[in-house]
């Protein structure tokens, strides 16, 4: 199952500015959480079997665009939504009522179904009508928040976007103490010994760079004084021309690839080739590679080598321009980066074949259409679907995240005669409404 519909989501301004109390909210877990609220909307209510709504793990993992290796880690975050206790607040003062505070779950469980690993969840009493009908919200896309590689720069993202259509283009102003949690992520003692420049030198600028990078904002950060004492951060949002918008930073997995070929982690190696772009990121892993294959004095660490490169720090005096590197000494890929470049093949391709199927269901007339619909619900009853789909069937929006997953596949059975997953071309077929298929 893909988790298809409209790119925006409607996130409840309470659920912005979450102040971890007993564990840290990581960039993973705040993407999980964003797109299973966004599942849990699509279904409407919790399936009347098991009172908690559902999804296809994998499903989830694609959703925020996350490697198919990071279901174990997942599940580490999954387990800190139960147990770890989070105060929500609004960013702007007022906006909402106080609750107090929860967990971003109560209840999370994962089990096999058809072969298949399913996550399901539940809310807290107190946050499942904020999540599924929230009054005040701000409006984010799917397609921005898979592409951030911090909390930071995720948060203030989504912070920002609530205010990209104010009048004053202007969020609130609070003090530095009070976004220190809400940035970082993590919980604060009850006397902060950071000072803001620090803070500022290694959360706030480097999460402006990226949400500027990576979305569809343009986000400055204005410092105020008390004092001589810099005490209250306000920040100005604007959206970026559409232009501009509409630019993509795709990450090459051949380069990221062979970067974990050299040793370099996945995460920080896809972080580096967003900040400093394809071209820097390609020249600093040639002399990395030159400089490995050299004789002499081992790089203590290659990250921090790497680092050095792209910020233009003086690495070793000696090191040539060029190093010719004789066949023998030429690094294999392995298997991980052969993975990679399948993973996204495979993405690819599963692109492609939705969005041709789902033109041709959109060009269906309405008799064919409601034929096909018709028999897509006899298959539900067949398979004893969940009532929250059923649900959405009979109300006709089968344009909907939950029942356009499932739609795509059964048509693609139906004019192809073949399963979803079969690795096959993709075949010219006649308009079902000509072939007279339904």
């Amino acid at each position: 199952m893909e988790i298809l519909g409209p790119d925006r989501i409607d996130k409840p301004v309470s659920t912005l500015a979450m102040v971890p109390k007993t564990g840290a909210i990581t960039r993973v877990g705040r993407q999980a959480y964003t797109l299973m609220m966004f599942v849990a909307r699509e279904q409407g209510a919790e399936d009347d079997s098991t009172g908690l709504f559902g999804a296809p793990l994998n499903a989830v993992i694609r959703g925020y665009d996350g490697s198919a290796g990071s279901v174990k880690e997942l599940k580490k975050h999954l387990l800190s939504m139960v147990t770890h206790v989070v105060e929500w607040q609004s960013p702007s003062p007022g906006e909402t009522e106080e609750w107090g505070a929860c967990g971003l779950l109560s209840q999370v469980n994962l089990k096999k179904k058809n072969g298949e690993n399913w996550i399901y969840w539940a809310y807290p009493p107190a946050l499942r009508q904020e999540m599924l009908f929230p009054l005040r919200y701000a409006q984010i896309l799917r397609s921005t928040i898979a592409q951030f590689r911090s909390h930071a720069g995720l948060a203030l993202y989504e912070i920002c976007a609530r205010y990209k259509d104010n009048p004053s283009h202007l969020t609130s102003k609070q003090h530095w103490k009070w976004w220190l949690p809400v940035l970082t992520g993590k919980p604060v003692p009850n006397e902060i010994k950071t000072e803001y420049r620090f803070f500022n030198r290694d959360t706030i600028k480097p999460a402006v760079e990226e949400v500027n990078e990576v979305s569809e904002l343009i986000v400055t950060a204005h410092e105020f004084k008390v004092g001589r004492t810099i005490e209250y951060i306000q920040f100005e949002v604007r959206l970026k021309q559409e232009e501009s918008s509409k630019k993509k930073y795709a990450i090459d997995l051949s380069k990221v690839a062979r970067a974990i070929q050299l040793g370099i982690d996945a995460e920080i190696a896809e972080d580096l080739f967003i900040r400093h772009g394809e071209l820097a990121f390609a020249k600093a892993m040639e002399r990395l590679e030159a400089r490995l294959a050299m004789p002499g004095m081992p790089i203590l660490s290659r990250h921090a080598y790497l680092k050095a490169l792209l910020t233009g720090k003086a690495v070793d005096k000696s090191l040539p321009a060029v190093v010719n590197v004789s066949p023998s000494e030429q690094v294999v890929p392995r298997s991980e980066a052969l993975g990679l470049q399948a993973q996204a093949n495979l993405r690819n391709r599963e692109a492609e074949k939705l969005r041709i199927v789902r033109s041709e269901i959109e060009e269906l007339n309405p008799a064919a259409l409601a034929q096909l619909l018709s028999e897509l619900k006899l298959n539900f009853v067949e398979r004893k679907v969940s009532q929250a789909v059923m649900k959405r069937l009979d109300e006709g929006k089968w344009e909907s995240a939950l029942i356009m997953g499932e739609l795509v596949r059964f048509y693609w059975k139906r004019t192809r005669g073949t399963d979803w997953t079969a690795p096959e071309p993709l075949p010219k077929v006649e308009r079902v409404e000509q072939a007279g298929l339904f």
